[in-house]
């Protein structure tokens, strides 16, 4: 808890330089953060049968890379932001929402069809 409240007020003290929410940066923090995300829902597909388990390791590996980035970020290697941070979350969300749903409905129906013993 300790190590939150630190690296929480290490991001507050961003707040005094100029991040906007739509700054040059924002983009590549939502795509890579999909991007982790959508890759570790692929290779959680390879060790866990359940959909919502693959959603949730592609969830926690995008945001972690993000709060990686931010924590040095934070030490010293860049300008740590909260903003930042919020759009490695979305970017995180969408990856695992969009490759949970091409599993969901288009993945596994297709696998059921044509190679039923490897569905489910």
């Amino acid at each position: 808890m300790a190590r939150l409240v630190v690296i929480a007020a290490l991001l507050a003290t961003s707040a005094a330089r100029a991040d906007e929410w739509w700054g040059p940066d924002k983009a590549l923090h939502l795509g890579v953060s999909a991007v982790i995300a959508g890759g570790s829902y692929g290779v959680a597909s390879l060790l866990s049968g359940s959909q919502v388990e693959r959603a949730a390791a592609g969830l926690v590996l995008g945001l972690s890379a993000g709060i990686a980035k931010e924590v040095l970020d934070a030490l010293g290697t860049g300008a740590p932001s909260l903003r930042d941070l919020t759009w490695d979350l979305v970017g995180s969300v969408a990856g695992a929402a969009l490759a949970f749903v091409l599993d969901r409905w288009l993945v596994t129906p297709l696998l059921e069809t044509i190679a039923p013993r490897f569905a489910g």
